[in-house]
């Protein structure tokens, strides 16, 4: 993988450059241009040993709780092409996109709306709110151009996106995300999305996925297509209001396959509410179960959270606080073994 040669030419350069008659020469490009087949099988060797110690790593967070057991159901779904991943903010945040919260405060510095007033409203869990508060008081154009500013920014790509392509090659993507970075890490292994279909889009989408199509999904649209969006209160209203496209959708594809929940925070939202209120109807046993990377952060209360999670057929794989990157990247090594 590309991203893999950048990881080992940057430990290559950790020593510093190699100065001659005061020219400085990156180590990695001294090997790779001299010693094209010795760069190769060291890279190899790096890459294998990298595996190996990732490897190690997921087998230590699936010793802890309940995770063992789960992640072997999981894997036997994703064994059998019946695991559809959703992607969350978290999965964009190594390639130095911000999380919604921190948008939000950064937001919050360009507008008269208080700090104090953003918290309550954020710990209130009222995030739909927030963001209408903000949009109001910036104005639509104020509030529209800073967000495509920030989300439609190119970025280095970054983290654990990388494994997609090569776990997920025939499997249509659900995101939540504004930004453009699983269209740039498919488009970089040339496996670009058959069609791509967002908020107010998403009729026919369960039929063309059954003919085989690969969708990306993203599910509150674009940051540049305001009449496509999902984020602020009226716009959640008008989408997961019954017989909308979104919440039309939503309940569709849970009867298709199980999801896998990668870089969500899944507190309560409309998301979450949706597949709650769908269980709640079907009953859990006649939906497909779905599944979760998630991080478990100190002084949550990991039994409730996981009682939380069950109404809407969430099931959690536990991993450590502060260690998002390198848990999904284990966990996504051992998968692909």
């Amino acid at each position: 993988m590309k991203f893999l040669k950048s990881l080992y030419d940057d430990e290559l350069n950790d020593d510093g450059d190699v100065e001659i008659i005061g020219l400085q020469f990156q180590r990695s490009r001294i090997l790779g241009e001299l010693e094209p087949r010795s760069y190769e099988v060291s890279f190899e060797d790096w890459s294998t040993q990298r595996s190996e110690r990732l490897v190690e790593t997921a087998k230590e967070i699936l010793g802890c709780y309940d995770n063992a057991n789960r992640f072997e159901q999981l894997r036997r779904t994703f064994d059998n092409g019946k695991l559809m991943p959703f992607i969350g903010a978290g999965m964009s945040m190594p390639s130095g996109y911000p999380s919604w919260t921190k948008f939000l405060y950064d937001a919050c510095n360009e507008s008269h709306v208080t700090e104090e007033v953003l918290k309550k409203l954020l710990g209130d869990g009222m995030y739909e709110e927030a963001a209408q508060e903000l949009h109001d008081d910036m104005t639509a154009a104020g509030f529209n151009e800073l967000l495509e500013s920030v989300f439609k920014s190119e970025k280095e790509v970054s983290g654990a996106i990388h494994y997609l392509p090569r776990l997920f090659p025939k499997s249509s993507i659900v995101t939540t995300n504004f930004d453009g970075l699983i269209e740039q890490v498919f488009g970089d292994a040339n496996q670009n999305f058959d069609l791509v279909r967002s908020g107010k889009t998403l009729k026919e989408v369960t039929r063309l996925i059954a003919t085989g199509s690969r969708l990306l999904l993203k599910l509150h649209g674009s940051c540049e297509f305001v009449g496509e969006r999902v984020l602020l209160k009226n716009e959640y209203d008008l989408a997961y209001a019954n017989n909308s496209d979104v919440k039309d959708f939503f309940n569709r594809i849970l009867f298709g396959q199980s999801l896998i929940f990668l870089g969500c925070s899944l507190n309560v939202d409309r998301t979450i509410q949706s597949m709650v209120e769908m269980v709640k109807e079907h009953g859990s046993s006649n939906l497909p179960r779905h599944y979760a990377f998630l991080e478990l952060r100190e002084g949550d209360d990991r039994i409730a959270r996981k009682k939380e999670l069950a109404h809407a057929n969430i099931f959690p794989i536990w991993y450590p606080e502060d260690e998002h990157d390198i848990s999904i990247e284990s966990l996504f090594s051992l998968m692909a073994e």
